[in-house]
């Protein structure tokens, strides 16, 4: 693999990312208008149902991230390998500056933090949204 497809295949990883980003965001909202329009007046079973299909739908999004996360690592590794046989070109350089600065680490740490704020929070509006609602009457 030359230094050229791995560039190509790292900026398609970001391509990648960034659409598992949205679809996460268009799942998260989805069920937030499903808490609002119905799911806040229906039965246990009925919410109890709906989150697991909402954390099954989370589950299939982690998967993804953690297979995506395995490509770009193994990605990575053959830039560094590159490195010390033929040299980089800036560009390949930039890309292994990326992830020695920490950039793609911190990236992934607001990702995994995001994700779990909003699965906490869509637990509490799920089963306790008299508890996190509070709704004044005027």
């Amino acid at each position: 693999m030359s230094e050229a497809d791995v560039i190509e295949q790292l900026v398609e990883y970001m391509n990648v990312l960034m659409m598992g980003v949205s679809v996460f965001f268009t799942i998260v909202s989805a069920y937030v208008v499903a808490l609002y329009a119905f799911l806040a007046r229906a039965g246990f079973f009925l919410k109890l149902f709906a989150f697991a299909f909402f954390t099954a739908a989370v589950g299939f999004l982690i998967v993804f991230f953690l297979g995506a996360q395995t490509q770009h690592e193994g990605l990575l590794q053959t830039l560094y390998l590159i490195e010390q046989t033929h040299g980089l070109s800036p560009a390949g350089q930039a890309a292994l500056a990326n992830s020695a600065g920490g950039i793609d680490a911190r990236i992934e740490t607001v990702m995994w933090a995001v994700g779990l704020g909003f699965y906490i929070a869509a637990f509490f509006l799920t089963f306790f949204p008299r508890l996190t609602l509070r709704a004044t009457t005027d």
